[in-house]
């Protein structure tokens, strides 16, 4: 009966676990297959089934671990790209596997905030390109509080920063009346009825410092001349200083060192230096500008600098022609060793000598020496050797590398081995004591390239070929060698891409060795019966090829960058006192006693205080594009007046287009200004942030590209690029309305 009973028991039992090898292996196959939940769920089965199977439960547990692990990259990854879909299905699915993993549902949590921050980024975006700062930094800042690291929040915080640090560090503009044509007629006229006589007629106050003097006079006769450089030369013939406070005010004071430390303003910049040594260019802006407030962080390589407005500006253009990356050469050596050895050796080479021994008993005795005749004496007589022997040797060693150096950087090439020596040295009290030092043996090569602008490469090499002709030993025991070497140097001026042998490190020998039987081997022809001739040759020649490839060179900045004007040696500036041209339409009005005319509607010539009326954007690109291959759109700006900064923000297919790079345009550089350039990519939602802001208070105006992207194609469909907005801040109080050009179709295929 219990028989009977135990049969259902183990077949159950049976069943049992032939159904857990099942789930176990459909499990596998499922992860295998990319199923992990699927799978995932049928390990976690067969460990149920059998839950003392210890293979099942570690098998479930770290195929879950690892598949958790990886759907929780996937969906951080997907959260910090900004693809809120992406990352809550991740997240979603690791649930699924662990209910009550921590890290998942934080993600969620996350992607649900994120989604709440959408709309106030947009609105943040918007108030930024109406020119509404203010509103703009209040919705970044609550972001910014729920979430520190939001790119694109941070991105924004960047663009509102650098528009705010350009709007505070501009100078006051002048009144447009204050740079048109006047004529000045005073004979010996006080100061003060001059400025007054120019302030009725522009509309601008004048406001003189308690130390100008009330009886100084001055004389004037200009003739259609602009009234801004008319004054810098009223003011500059009597040491007198001006500071503009607004559009409608100007302060006049004394040029004395004292005022000017009153009312000079400074300014504190700092220079992160990408290429030049900071010490040397801190010692460069101490010797042309007279600075003295000057602080070097030799580990950030930072330069900052005190000092006027004026004086900033001529630091920049100063560090611009300085700070330019060293120029970088590839140089392909080939070193080629060629060793060719000959060996004949043929002949008998017969004994030279035989050994005759007494046969007497041992030890012999003097006695025993008496009988000797020549059947008592032995004779050993060594065999003679035929040579039949020809050596044929053909040795080529060739070393290729490929070295970068910086220009006049010594670059070094060692291919060979390091042989030791020992060196055995006594003390007084007889202890010896061993020291090993190491000796470069093969080829050695030091090669020192100076780059010239025309893209020409001088080099100076040092060739070495050494080898390891035999070893000596010391009498004191110690073990040296016997070193051939083989160098050359010379200097060498190679265009880029040019090849330059250099060979002739030729050694050449022939040896030649006899063994021969005295007389018999000296006779002609039959000489060679009896004697061996050994002839040898060994010739080895070595040759060397450099080749110089020119990675990058020295930009030689455009004329207007290398060559400007710094002032006088009392006071610094960035534009010489001159009297601008008036224009030929302007009105010829006949000047008043005391009070000049001035003629209407004209704006003086200084190209970079127009207050723009124009700003006009439009696209440049290829028309059709071969999908995977990188190509460039260049976004170009017309403007008839200063522009000094610029905000964008551009918009992508993200599933057809890929962002790859994004650079600096030229119209900012121009006159060789610097440029602060940023930019952030996020590749989830397709959108790029572009911030550029000219240095100094100044704009720049004319045809220019603003920003080239370099983009790739992600799929064979046409797709659009878009300026989405643009925020530029310019010269005067009121910006006009950019014109935003029509979206860029990108044609793929021929």
């Amino acid at each position: 009966m219990k028989r009977l009973l135990c049969l259902p028991v183990l077949l159950l039992l049976g069943l049992a676990g032939c159904a857990g090898d099942r789930l176990h292996s459909t499990g596998m196959d499922l992860i295998a297959k990319g199923q992990p939940e699927e799978g995932v769920r049928k390990l976690e089965e067969a460990s149920q089934a059998e839950p003392r199977n210890v293979v099942f439960r570690s098998d479930f547990l770290n195929r879950r671990a690892e598949q958790v692990t990886r759907l929780l990259a996937q969906g951080d990854e997907a959260r910090a790209a900004g693809r809120w879909d992406a990352a809550e299905v991740a997240y979603a699915r690791v649930t699924k596997m662990e209910p009550a993993n921590a890290h998942a549902e934080a993600g969620l949590e996350a992607v649900a905030q994120a989604r709440r921050r959408v709309p106030l980024l947009e609105q943040a975006k918007q108030a930024l390109q109406a020119s509404d700062r203010t509103n703009a930094a209040i919705l970044v800042r609550q972001i910014l509080a729920e979430e520190p690291r939001n790119l694109d929040a941070l991105a924004l915080q960047r663009l509102i920063d650098d528009s705010n640090d350009a709007s505070q560090l501009s100078s006051p503009a002048m009144h447009a009346n204050f740079r048109k044509p006047i004529n000045l007629q005073f004979r010996d006229a006080s100061l003060k009825l001059v400025l007054e006589a120019l302030a009725r007629a522009t509309g601008v106050d004048f406001i003189l410092d308690k130390d100008v003097r009330p009886d100084l006079r001055t004389t004037v006769f200009l003739r259609q001349a602009p009234l801004e450089d008319a004054l810098e030369l009223i003011l500059q013939s009597n040491n007198l200083e001006k500071k503009v406070l607004n559009a409608n005010a100007v302060l006049i004071y004394t040029g004395t060192p004292d005022k000017l430390k009153e009312y000079k303003e400074l300014v504190v910049k700092g220079f992160y230096l990408a290429n030049a040594d900071v010490n040397k260019t801190n010692a460069m802006i101490k010797g042309l500008l007279k600075t003295k407030d000057t602080f070097v962080d030799e580990k950030l390589n930072l330069l900052v600098v005190r000092d006027t407005p004026e004086a900033i500006r001529l630091a920049e253009k100063l560090i611009a022609m300085q700070d330019l990356p060293e120029p970088e050469v590839m140089l392909d050596v080939e070193v080629l060793e060629v060793k060719r050895s000959r060996l004949n050796e043929l002949g008998i080479q017969w004994t030279s000598q035989f050994t005759i021994t007494p046969l007497t008993s041992s030890p012999a005795t003097i006695a025993s020496l008496r009988g000797l005749n020549a059947s008592r004496l032995g004779v050993t007589v060594p065999s003679a050797t035929v040579n039949l022997r020809r050596e044929l040797g053909d040795a080529n060693i060739l070393a290729n590398p490929r070295i970068r150096a910086r220009n006049r950087e010594k670059a070094k090439i060692m291919i060979g081995d390091k042989v030791p020596v020992t060196t055995n040295t006594a003390t007084a009290t007889g202890l010896v004591s061993e020291s090993v030092q190491y000796l470069d043996v093969g080829i050695k090569l030091e090669a020192e390239p100076n780059v010239y602008l025309d893209g020409d490469v001088a080099i100076r090499v040092g060739l070495e070929v050494s080898s390891i002709v035999r070893e000596i030993r010391t009498p004191g025991g110690s073990l040296a060698y016997q070193i051939g070497s083989r160098s050359a140097t010379t200097v060498l001026r190679l265009q880029d891409g040019e090849t330059q042998v250099l060979a002739g490190l030729i050694s050449d020998e022939d040896r030649h060795d006899a063994s021969r039987v005295p007389g018999l081997g000296d006779l002609p022809v039959l000489g060679r019966l009896f004697g061996s001739q050994k002839d040898g040759h060994e010739k080895t020649e070595v040759v060397l090829s450099i080749t110089p490839h020119l990675i990058r060179n020295i930009q030689r900045p455009a004329a207007g960058a290398g060559e400007f004007w710094s002032g006088t040696e009392a006071s610094l500036n960035t534009r010489p006192l001159r009297l601008g041209q008036a224009s030929e339409d302007a009105a010829d009005g006949k000047p008043l006693a005391g009070k000049p005319s001035i003629p209407a509607n004209r704006v003086g010539d200084s190209a970079t205080t127009v207050v723009p009326t124009k700003l006009v954007f439009t696209w440049a690109g290829p028309e059709r594009i071969i999908r995977g291959e990188p190509f460039k759109v260049a976004l170009h700006l017309q403007s008839d007046g200063g522009v000094r900064s610029l905000p964008l923000q551009f918009g992508y297919d993200p599933e057809n287009l890929q962002l790859v790079d994004v650079a600096d345009g030229g119209y900012f550089k121009k006159g060789g200004t610097q440029t602060s350039f940023s930019h952030s990519v996020n590749a989830g939602e397709g959108k790029a942030m572009v911030s550029i802001v000219r240095a100094g208070t100044d704009g720049t105006r004319g045809d220019d590209d603003v920003v080239i992207l370099t983009m790739k194609s992600l799929s064979n469909k046409s797709s659009e690029l878009k300026l989405l907005s643009a925020a530029p801040g310019t010269v005067g109080a009121k910006t006009p309305s950019p014109t935003l050009p029509a979206p860029l179709l990108i044609k793929v295929g021929d």
